[in-house]
């Protein structure tokens, strides 16, 4: 177990990144995640019913999947200063028809963890 911060110590309700592609470029971002007090370890979870209108449902498990990547990932980089005893629960997300993709679900999973640890923490975030 690190040295850290516990993560979190109380619930952190709908945290949210969202980054919209411009004129094209780059992936489309919308995922809403809660954070909350687990006994040690990370537990990862998908609310029922997200993105449950998406016209590709074979997508959503590799979706769902990178976000989960990209949660652990992120909660990985700082086991140094952040120990991680977390229930992420993935409440809601949008996608794209071009734009969305397996490695824009994962940065929406790091990007949520950094808001998250900048909301527990009182500091800035820089997502």
């Amino acid at each position: 177990m690190a040295d850290g911060r516990r993560f979190p110590t109380e619930p952190l309700r709908s945290v949210r990144y969202r980054k919209r592609a411009v004129g094209g470029c780059g992936p489309y971002i919308d995922v809403t995640l809660d954070f909350e007090p687990a006994a040690e370890g990370v537990v990862f979870e998908v609310r029922d019913g997200v993105l449950a209108d998406w016209e590709w449902p074979d997508d959503l498990p590799m979706f769902f999947a990178a976000t989960e990547a990209g949660v652990r990932q992120e909660l990985a980089d700082h086991a140094g200063t952040v120990t991680a005893a977390v229930r992420v629960v993935l409440t809601d997300a949008r996608a794209h028809i071009v734009d969305s993709s397996e490695y824009g679900f994962k940065i929406g999973g790091q990007y949520a963890v950094r808001a998250a640890l900048a909301q527990a923490f009182g500091e800035p975030d820089d997502a």
